[in-house]
């Protein structure tokens, strides 16, 4: 959380022992960018303040004790030891060094304040026969006015206050400024010098802890933009997160300027609590020059110095995306702030270039991809169309030169093996085109309430003439299956499913189709004891152009579309499909669609 400087530091490991106890918490993998805003002599002193243990110049590792114990379940609770320490360090070296009217009065009452009590204090003291002491209040009075006001003009005023006080009411004769005695004005002259001397060494302590304050204030929120980088995984969220950050950082508000419908302009503004609420100036020439100089522009620069806004342009791919603007009205950031900003600026543009690689690197493995799914259709496509047209060509060639030697058998058979081929062509062409409308989205679901057994008996009307090769079970539910389906696309689902058992069972096989209730889902479930599926395999069936084993055979030819096809059209109708293993053997194919419940309106419609 503190500060953490650049380590331009000795060779040699540096190591602050902590003070007092209190429970540590360690901070590692610092990045350059933080490292480069403040000198070593911050970061000792830092050290030294916020009792900070540096650990290792090479590890960059920082030790931060935060003087608070933490209780069992992780939460903070105040020190038992609390002390007027940190009341100073909370109170009194918080406040702000910038003298205002208002300040300057408070100030002057504060000394007059403080001699009176010193004053106080050294009547007590004179009644007592403590004299001794009386020197000692008043400088102890200067010390805590170099603590509580701003400059040195006062601190030189309660000295001399103090000179002046002690003559009048302490010195023979009293209430008088008149001393007797040759060495009261020695005396004077000491504890003047000793006071003075005093206040001003306590006037910079206090202002470099001030100052070591605010840089710790600053560096906690370049840990917090960093930690917020890392969440974002878009650019709109890294905008969003750096501009809060900014707008934290120099306490103004932080406008974004980038390209839009209207060209170049504000596109949003980011206002931290801490925020000056001041009316934000829109500046987009400074803005359009930051993003030309690729630097920074306005106030505290030394291009348009004058300008009332601070702006940064963020960087991407050696690109300019767009410039932050920070309105400060009529501050001037400090050098450590601008060094500041552009860290977290930087680390944003760091953040950008992850995020442009990332989808680079997703958009390589699309292409890849859809090259894989190309090469596949290709492969698939100049195998399984070119055995049936070689196929149907032959055969036409065969009726047409030696048709009138044929038997009417042997023409009838070669004309049925014409129409099979030509059949599954039109049916590959089908399921392609479907498919590929289905993904794209141009298909129009044309929904109606159907009984799901009126549709298995349609399907089964369309399926392979070769299932009469196989013994075909129907196992029909007991209550009524009502859906609301586009029911020639489900009728192509059963279809496909009834099709694919059959091309992949022996003859002889047995295929069942059943229809079962469960919960509001209506369940169809296609089921062959053939060889099965490998479980390797069961992950892809449901891929464009995936053939089992990656072979593909002409007693079994596919294209590997007719499954996709059927996961497609079951998910655009709100279900689900899968494969499972079947008892004691093969496979079954499984898929849920909603039920539709018909309404008392509806149902009086129906009858």
């Amino acid at each position: 959380m503190p500060l953490i400087a650049r380590f331009g530091l000795p060779s040699r490991q540096v190591r602050f022992e902590e003070f007092g106890t209190s429970v540590s918490k360690r901070i590692e993998g610092i990045p350059d960018t933080w490292l480069e805003t403040l000198g070593a002599k911050d970061l000792i002193d830092a050290c030294l303040f916020y009792k900070l243990r540096l650990i290792s110049k090479e590890s960059r590792k920082v030790e931060l004790v935060s003087g608070r114990n933490t209780n069992g379940d992780g939460t903070v609770s105040p020190c038992s030891n609390w002390s007027i320490v940190s009341w100073f360090e909370q109170r009194v070296f918080a406040w702000s060094d910038n003298p205002t009217p208002k300040r300057f009065a408070t100030d002057t009452l504060i000394v007059f304040l403080t001699m009176l009590l010193a004053t106080v204090l050294g009547a007590i003291f004179y009644d007592l026969d403590m004299e001794a002491c009386i020197v000692i209040t008043y400088v102890l009075a200067v010390l805590c006015v170099s603590l509580l006001t701003v400059g040195r003009l006062h601190c030189l005023v309660a000295s001399a206050l103090a000179v002046l006080f002690y003559n009048f009411f302490f010195t023979h004769p009293r209430f008088s400024l008149t001393a007797w005695g040759r060495t009261y004005p020695v005396t004077f002259v000491v504890m003047f010098v000793v006071a003075f001397i005093a206040s001003a060494v306590a006037v910079t302590l206090r202002r470099e802890v001030h100052a070591s304050q605010l840089a710790y204030r600053r560096t906690q929120i370049i840990l917090e933009a960093d930690e917020a980088l890392r969440r974002c995984s878009t650019r709109e969220q890294i905008i969003d997160a750096i501009g809060a950050q900014l707008s934290k950082l120099l306490e103004a508000e932080v406008i974004w300027y980038a390209e839009g419908i209207s060209g170049f302009a504000p596109q949003r503004h980011f206002s931290a609590v801490s925020a000056t609420q001041t009316e934000p100036i829109v500046e987009t020439p400074m803005a359009h020059r930051a993003m030309e100089n690729r630097g920074a522009v306005g106030a505290g620069t030394g291009c348009f110095p004058s300008a009332s806004g601070y702006y940064l342009p963020v960087i991407s791919d050696d690109k300019v995306i767009g410039v932050m603007g920070a309105c400060l009205g009529n501050k001037t950031p400090l050098p450590a702030e601008q060094n500041e900003a552009e860290a977290v600026v930087g680390e944003a543009s760091l953040a950008l270039n992850r995020i442009q690689a990332l989808e680079q690197r997703e958009e390589a493995a699309v292409l890849a991809k859809n090259e894989q799914l190309r090469a596949n259709l290709l492969r698939s496509i100049s195998h399984d169309l070119r055995t049936p047209l070689t196929a149907i060509s032959g055969n036409a060639d065969v009726l047409l030169s030696d048709g009138d030697a044929l038997s009417a058998d042997k023409r009838g058979e070669l004309l049925r093996d014409i129409q099979s081929d030509a059949n599954w062509l039109n049916a590959t062409v089908e399921n392609l085109l479907a498919i590929t409308r289905l993904e794209n989205g141009n298909v129009q679901l044309n929904t109606t309430a159907e009984l799901l057994d009126d549709i298995i008996e349609e399907a089964l009307r369309h399926t392979n003439p070769d299932i009469c090769q196989h013994c075909l079970e129907i196992e029909p539910c007991e209550d009524l299956l009502l859906v609301k389906v586009d029911a020639k696309l489900i009728v192509q689902v059963v279809v496909n499913l009834v099709n694919n058992a059959v091309t992949h069972t022996q003859a002889g096989s047995t295929i069942r189709v059943s229809t079962c209730s469960r919960g509001t889902e209506a369940v169809v479930r296609v089921e062959d004891d053939g060889p099965g599926i490998k479980d390797s395999d069961k992950a892809h069936v449901f891929e464009s152009f995936y053939t089992i084993g990656r072979a593909l055979a002409d007693s079994k030819r596919s294209v590997g579309l007719g499954l996709s096809l059927c996961k497609s059209i079951v998910e655009a109708h709100g279900g689900s499909i899968v494969v499972r293993d079947a008892v004691p053997r093969g496979c079954a194919f499984e898929f849920a669609l909603p039920r539709y419940e018909l309404t008392e309106g509806a149902q009086e419609d129906a009858d």
